[in-house]
């Protein structure tokens, strides 16, 4: 129950980017590194994340993050 919760927590953050981060951004540094990904999304691999990171900077910005939805790969 409380994974579910956690899940359900963190697909209702993503839709909107800046909440996203804030809800994925551990350290709060304003980006999305693949670890902290892997934290709500533990099947994400690294090459799912490259294909989200655009600029390939090795992190996911609230713009990033908010493409990734919209393309379907992140839940919306």
């Amino acid at each position: 129950m409380k994974s579910f919760i956690t899940t359900a927590a963190i697909t209702v953050a993503l839709a909107t980017p800046l909440m996203a981060q804030g809800a994925l951004d551990a350290d709060g540094d304003g980006n999305v590194s693949l670890e902290e990904l892997q934290t709500a999304f533990p099947d994400m691999t690294a090459e799912s994340f490259a294909a989200m990171d655009t600029d390939a900077d090795g992190v996911l910005s609230a713009t990033e993050l908010q493409d990734a939805v919209d393309a379907g790969l992140l839940p919306s």
